[in-house]
């Protein structure tokens, strides 16, 4: 049985605040022109729930929650996003091949498994070349719900691995490795939150400092 490291994407590997703030935005022009209200300030609130499914964040940012509001305001932003993405405006956090290049060499597979749409991670790994790095990407859109602890079991046994270390910045990470029975590394990057980070098992400040773990 293969052994496995398991990533999230935004606020793990990519750098998703140098894109969320311009795609938020016109999105949020867009909903005016159609009569579709938000709360104030969203972008403070996305910053809080970062890392929930995008069902869960229009839950949040939106007054009006219909399904068919959800789905324009969810493809309006993916639609930005993935722009974005393409046109060079986002990075991944500095030393993210290096250190995925130190995992493979270990003999470790890596998986991304994200809450994000897939589309929008695909954009992610296509534009940094990240594919022959990464053994797989999982969205959360794959499973009927909206638990990353439901993903990451069906990764373990979809491709029959024994995964060693989660890699993530927020809650649903580390629920997901302690579901999983998996080692949690947390990463305080922009979108981390101090109390949530207490239940890694593993902290780190730089993503370099992975390499010293994972070894």
């Amino acid at each position: 049985m293969n052994k496995a490291v398991f990533f999230d994407m935004d606020g793990t590997l990519y750098k998703t605040e140098l894109i969320l703030g311009d795609a938020l935005n016109q999105t949020l022009n867009k909903l005016d022109t159609l009569n579709i209200r938000y709360v104030e300030q969203p972008m403070n609130k996305y910053k809080k729930i970062m890392g929930v499914p995008m069902t869960e964040v229009w839950n949040q940012l939106l007054v009006t929650r219909s399904e068919e509001d959800i789905k324009s305001a969810n493809g309006l932003l993916q639609e930005h996003l993935i722009t974005n993405i393409n046109d060079g405006k986002g990075e991944l956090y500095q030393g993210v091949e290096e250190v995925l290049s130190h995992i493979k060499e270990q003999r470790y597979n890596i998986y991304i498994i994200s809450n994000g749409e897939k589309a929008y991670l695909d954009a992610i790994c296509e534009h940094h070349n990240l594919e022959g790095l990464v053994d797989g990407v999982y969205s959360i859109n794959l499973i009927n719900t909206s638990d990353k602890s439901d993903l990451v079991k069906k990764v373990i046994e979809e491709e029959s691995v024994k995964a060693h270390y989660m890699v993530g910045d927020r809650a649903s990470d580390f629920k997901a490795g302690k579901d999983n029975n998996i080692e949690i590394i947390g990463c305080r990057f922009y979108f981390s939150n101090d109390e949530e980070l207490k239940e890694a098992d593993y902290t780190v400040d730089s993503f370099r400092t992975i390499k010293q773990i994972i070894n």
